[in-house]
């Protein structure tokens, strides 16, 4: 899953005075990057810490060189990513409750479960992000890695509505 993520901020053809504000695309790159270590948490059996720690050190500087950044938000990259970790009972149990009635989370690919933890997880934990970026940022990512975006924005719909 590890896949080059620039066509989410290409950044060639907008002028230099329409590129997004920098703090965004830190927000950015930090939710593409807690997918690709919960990606990677689904298959190795490791500490979390261990995993995040490895993937900073050895994917983190091609990323930023990639999205031309200096550093990510790692605090948002560590909360989202311990929080699915720690809470993912919840989580799927919230997302199976979304899904059709013939339709089980096993079903879903690893993508699709792990944009759709990350997306929920926030929705759920982190309130000082308005529901609709949470949304449309997952949105971003889910197509990036090959998901459905019409099938994750119902299902992220869906849970937002339940979400006071």
């Amino acid at each position: 899953m590890l896949i080059k993520v620039s066509n989410m901020n290409d950044t060639k053809h907008i002028p230099k005075n329409n590129l997004r504000h920098i703090s965004i695309r830190k927000k950015t790159a930090s939710r593409i990057c807690a997918t690709q270590v919960l990606y990677g948490a689904s298959f190795l059996n490791c500490d979390i810490d261990i995993l995040i720690n490895s993937y900073i050190e050895y994917y983190v500087p091609s990323i930023l060189e990639e999205l031309k950044l200096k550093e990510l938000n790692y605090e948002l990259l560590n909360t989202i990513v311990k929080g699915v970790y720690n809470n993912i009972t919840k989580i799927d149990k919230i997302i199976s409750e979304k899904l059709s009635v013939n339709w089980a989370i096993d079903r879903l690919s690893e993508t699709e479960k792990t944009v759709l933890r990350l997306a929920t997880y926030e929705l759920l934990f982190e309130t000082k992000f308005k529901k609709i970026t949470i949304i449309n940022e997952y949105i971003s990512i889910i197509e990036v890695f090959g998901g459905s975006p019409d099938f994750a924005n119902g299902i992220l719909e869906n849970i937002s509505k339940d979400i006071l």
